[in-house]
């Protein structure tokens, strides 16, 4: 067996040798006993397996808490926008214009969250056959 048939039955069979074919499983150790390459890999596949098996991380309880109040603590400061060219003369906007800094991008958030929502059905379930005006 080479490292490459090694790699693919550890992709196929998973790292478990005990559940791979007889005859696989032995050229399996025979070449985890001779190849550095193959043992790497059996090390990676193993390491990724027990990382997928183990518990979930949890955040500390009351976590959220602790960064919002950190974060109101902090100074605020606006951000800074670099000086455009001087041959590019741009106007300054009127305060009450509905492009003020710090709204736009919420705004976008919420469309993409609520566009779905607004999508007749028959456009999410993939019928393209249907006419839109019975897909209302």
């Amino acid at each position: 067996m080479d490292v490459a048939t090694f790699e693919d039955l550890i992709d196929r069979l998973g790292e478990d040798l005990s559940r791979w074919p007889d005859d696989q499983r032995l050229a399996a150790v025979q070449l985890l006993a001779s190849s550095a390459e193959a043992r790497t890999l059996y090390e990676a596949a193993s390491a990724v397996r027990r990382a997928i098996a183990a518990p979930p991380v949890r955040a500390p309880k009351g976590l959220v808490d602790r960064i919002v109040i950190a974060a109101a603590k902090l100074p605020q400061q606006p951000a800074s926008e670099p000086a455009p060219p001087e041959d590019q003369a741009i106007e300054p906007q009127a305060a009450d214009e509905s492009t003020q800094p710090g709204k736009v991008l919420p705004a976008l958030l919420l469309a993409l969250c609520l566009l779905p929502a607004l999508m007749p059905p028959a456009l999410l379930l993939g019928e393209p056959e249907l006419p839109i005006s019975l897909s209302l």
